[in-house]
């Protein structure tokens, strides 16, 4: 019997996406989407509204994502993982448009000027090491 998931195609996408960024490889985000829908499905049911469902997964996802290694991938996919686990998981949610700014400082359990302050150490870091966040290529890892 396969689980049920009470998520869009769409906003699956956007919860593989967000793993890809916390893992920086394929394998590795497949496993952790697994692993979290296993884990977190028996509960799903019990939120009232899409934010808390979608919350409760971002949450295990980072969870599931923090006991991997990051990948040896290439480009965007390795500067993002090699990103400190806090900046990664904020700047991940940020780009895969699951939840809005103060429904992601929420889930991550920080405040939205904590947010604020990741996501520009996140860039910052990405810059350093000359990938721009505006880069299209951010759209081919994604």
């Amino acid at each position: 019997m396969g689980l049920e998931l009470p998520f869009s195609t769409e906003d699956l996408t956007r919860l593989y996406r967000f793993a890809l960024l916390l893992t920086g490889e394929d394998g590795a985000a497949q496993q952790v989407i697994h692993d979290a829908c296993v884990d977190s499905a028996a509960r799903l049911g019990s939120y009232r509204n899409e934010e808390s469902r979608l919350a409760c997964m971002i949450g295990s996802l980072r969870q599931k994502a923090k006991t991997m290694t990051a990948a040896e991938g290439t480009g965007m996919a390795r500067a993002f993982a090699a990103l400190p686990e806090e900046e990664r998981a904020a700047l991940a949610g940020l780009y895969s448009g699951l939840l809005s700014a103060r429904d992601l400082a929420e889930a991550l359990k920080i405040s939205l000027d904590q947010l604020g302050g990741l996501l520009k150490s996140a860039r910052e870091h990405l810059g350093s090491n000359g990938l721009e966040m505006d880069n299209p290529s951010l759209e081919k890892v994604l």
